[in-house]
């Protein structure tokens, strides 16, 4: 198996998979179907304008002969908010399901930070939804540190709201069980 530089030839093997492989990124609390992901991302994701920004993205992909096994897009020019570090950001992994599990994406991942060693960058970054644990987990694994949390709430006419496919009980469960884990790490500190 080997990576290398994405081709015009090869934008119809990554669409595929990226549109199939982004309904497991849709974060669990919104209530959107993979359907309408699907179709979002057939109308809004240019892969060929990407491809032809070389400055901006990368697009690895790996190989078995010549099987394409998995992809990489890698952003080129993201920026560290509090920092202003420039480093690289994974706009999308995906290994084709019959692949998985024969380290595909370890290999991308390692072209991608040879890649981004190249261009002088410290770090490189990518984004998880909260409830794709595997994914999580793979990358913590792979050497990855979880670095910053995003939040968000559902709002309506009278302000915030509670999140969509998540009782109220749930929300508080979750609530608990983190400040219970919060202060077990306080107090193994002290």
């Amino acid at each position: 198996m080997k990576v290398r530089r994405g081709r015009r030839s090869d934008l119809p093997f990554i669409r595929e998979l990226l549109v199939e492989s982004l309904t497991e990124s849709i974060p669990d609390r919104r209530d959107i179907s993979g359907q309408t992901i699907r179709e979002q991302a057939n109308a809004n994701i240019d892969l060929e304008d990407m491809l032809g920004r070389r400055r901006e993205f990368a697009f690895l992909l790996a190989v078995q002969e010549d099987t394409p096994a998995g992809f990489l897009i890698l952003e080129l020019n993201d920026v560290e908010e509090t920092t202003g570090e420039p480093q690289t950001l994974i706009y999308h992994l995906a290994v084709a399901p019959a692949f998985l599990g024969l380290r595909v994406d370890r290999l991308l991942l390692d072209e991608a930070a040879r890649l981004t060693h190249q261009r002088g960058y410290r770090y490189m970054i990518g984004r998880i939804s909260a409830g794709n644990r595997r994914a999580l987990l793979t990358a913590l694994r792979q050497g990855f540190e979880v670095e910053r949390y995003q939040v968000v709430t559902a709002c309506g006419p009278e302000g915030r709201a509670s999140m969509p496919g998540r009782s109220a009980s749930e929300h508080h469960h979750d609530i608990r069980r983190l400040a219970q884990k919060l202060k077990r790490r306080k107090a193994g500190h002290e």
